[in-house]
């Protein structure tokens, strides 16, 4: 299909390809259009001048993606031209992943064609150039810096010409109505990590790649002078094909580390790149190939590299805190990476027993692996909190502080080994003295880093220090704004300081990023019903997906509405399906009834027992 009024065309492609892109150019120009390709350089001529005036006389410019130019700062710089202009029209030659700022873009494939003219692929081609011409341009606006043919002074501006846009902290106090403190500019050191795309041919092997981004995404938030984007946030965009410029806005980050992973047997090639979020222009990339026993100097490496780009410079105390509590053992490091992906995957109790065996296992391969004993630590509470008989807290308490407490004898320095020996002591001892020493040393290293804050916060919620819990939850959605346990804990946190309405709000956030969250429904009731609205607060707690959370609710705000028989028939329930596990519960339900004296015995038997419910008195209003 050959269009009737020739376009003039601009094609930028690899150097290394042109074997393969000349056959390209031969069918465009069969079909009646002029092709600019750099070909046509006349020798002696200003480069960056005749490239230029070509790229704005194309009416199209049709990007070859291959395995080199996804690498290319050329090939880059001469798409953005296309994509600013909406000229761009892509093709692939090889199977790549499009580099970020120009995945919005459908793309042709072109990887099985036979090079011919009157191949399905230049068909398609050709309608795409009849489209894409006949677009309407976008209004002339400010473009950016070109990396050709530029001194090396205007090549620095990406630090001083970043598109200035509103950070999360500024986004979760408009979005949920908190009273915060003024809106500031996304910070320049600020950066996500994506997770990098499996191209192994494998869909099991996804635990892999997933397992690759989260431990850099570690490694860099254990650097003091970058802000990392958390884990859950980075996350969702896992699959979107969403811009670099929606990324960067909607986690307030000013960078973008993306790649891909393939692995092959014992062999693995990993490919990293860091874009500037709001432009998709590439600051560094790399590919590195190598065995298995070496992937753990490939995410230091990378890490370093990102450094650099960054002009972070790196101490020597940074330098080991990235590679502080790992393993030099791939067997012990899968086994973790699958643990964490079990764990994760929130699937109750079996979820977590196969979680723990997969850290034990990982625990058996490397005795000195602080990070998988820390994991084993938090596997254990999670355990003795959800879903242990009161007779079997004590020893898994127990077993829990002997991990947390070995993963800080390996790594001291391991912001995850603190904050966990923290909040294991909490949780088996109520012991807050020794959890505030711990909290001290993660925040030395962990002061950026959400999951730090996280639980820093809902620390100082439990000791009653409401604004220093609020500030530091705070920071932490700022830092995960799209994960919905972020703006839960800055909900329970809000609800101790009375500020009810707030409190609300955050919990709808939570339920809005995810409408299943268990406990978020819970939380509203409780709210309501200190404020007195029990009618309210009877249909939220009707909502609650967890059992235990809506039996307690129910049997508050039924009394108060004076259904008592409904009341009493939910506390049985409760007693009935937990026992003692519950007598924390049973306290707040008694003490809500009025019945002082059964609300105290019920709390010497979460005592007696080791209830970790007792660690949140000083902070809750019921």
């Amino acid at each position: 299909m050959n269009e009737p009024h020739g376009r003039n065309l601009f094609v930028s492609y690899s150097r290394v390809d042109r074997p393969r892109v000349e056959p390209l150019v031969h069918g465009l120009e069969a079909a009646g259009h002029s092709v600019w390709w750099d070909t046509q350089l006349t020798g002696g001529g200003a480069f960056a001048a005749e490239t230029e005036a070509a790229l704005d006389a194309a009416d199209v410019v049709i990007v070859v993606w291959t395995q080199s130019s996804i690498g290319s700062n050329w090939v880059r710089d001469e798409a953005a031209s296309g994509r600013d202009r909406a000229r761009l029209l892509p093709i692939r030659l090889d199977d790549v992943t499009v580099p970020l700022g120009f995945r919005q873009f459908q793309w042709i494939d072109f990887v099985h064609w036979n090079r011919r003219g009157d191949a399905p692929e230049m068909a398609t081609l050709l309608v795409g150039i009849a489209r894409v011409a006949a677009a309407p341009e976008p209004a002339p606006r400010a473009r950016p810096v070109r990396r050709f043919g530029v001194s090396k002074a205007r090549l620095r501006w990406g630090g001083a010409a970043l598109l200035v846009l509103a950070t999360p902290a500024a986004l979760v106090c408009k979005t949920i109505g908190l009273r915060c403190e003024p809106v500031v500019t996304t910070p320049a050191n600020s950066i996500a990590v994506l997770p990098f795309a499996n191209l192994s041919g494998d869909a099991g092997q996804e635990y892999f790649s997933d397992g690759l981004s989260e431990e850099l995404l570690a490694k860099l938030a254990r650097l003091g002078a970058l802000q990392v984007s958390a884990r859950t946030s980075s996350f969702k965009f896992k699959g979107s094909g969403a811009s670099s410029a929606t990324i960067g806005k909607q986690l307030g980050v000013t960078y973008i580390l993306d790649g891909s992973v393939r692995r092959n047997g014992s062999v693995v090639r990993v490919g990293a790149q860091l874009v500037e979020a709001s432009t998709g222009f590439e600051r560094w990339s790399q590919t590195y190939d190598r065995d298995m026993k070496n992937i753990f100097a490939v995410q230091t490496g990378i890490a370093e590299a990102v450094a650099e780009a960054l002009r972070i410079k790196l101490l020597g105390g940074d330098i080991a805190a990235l590679s502080s509590g790992g393993t030099t053992d791939p067997a012990a490091w899968d086994a973790y990476i699958r643990g964490k992906r079990a764990f994760d995957a929130g699937a109750g109790e079996a979820g977590y027993r196969d979680a723990l065996a997969r850290f034990d296992a990982a625990i058996a391969r490397d005795p000195r692996f602080a990070a998988a004993y820390a994991a084993r630590a938090r596997t254990l509470v999670a355990l003795a909190n959800q879903f242990m008989t009161a007779a079997e807290l004590r020893p898994t308490y127990d077993a829990a502080l002997a991990a947390a407490r070995r993963a800080v004898a390996l790594a001291p320095t391991l912001t995850d080994a603190q904050t966990t020996l923290a909040l294991t002591l909490v949780n088996a001892n109520h012991d807050f003295a020794a959890a505030r020493k711990a909290y001290a040393a993660a925040l030395k290293t962990g002061a950026g880093d959400a999951t730090t804050l996280t639980r820093f916060g809902l620390f100082n919620m439990m000791e009653g220090n409401g604004p220093t819990a609020i500030s530091a939850l705070q920071r932490a959605a700022s830092l995960d704004p799209l994960n919905p346990r972020a703006y839960r804990s800055l909900g329970f946190a809000l609800l101790a300081e009375r500020r009810f309405d707030e409190a609300i709000a955050a919990q709808r956030r939570a339920l809005k990023l995810s409408p299943g969250a268990s406990g978020a429904h819970a939380e509203i009731g409780k709210a309501l019903l200190l404020q007195g609205k029990f009618k309210e607060a009877r249909g939220e707690y009707a909502l609650e997906p967890e059992a235990w959370e809506r039996l307690t609710g129910e049997a508050i705000v039924f009394q108060r509405l004076g259904d008592t028989t409904r009341a009493r028939a939910a506390m049985q329930t409760l007693i009935a399906t937990r026992g003692d596990s519950m007598a924390y519960q049973q306290a707040q339900v008694l003490s809500q009834w009025g019945d002082t004296k059964g609300a105290l015995a019920a709390l010497q038997v979460a005592f007696r027992i080791g209830d970790s419910g007792l660690i949140l008195m000083k902070s809750d209003r019921l």
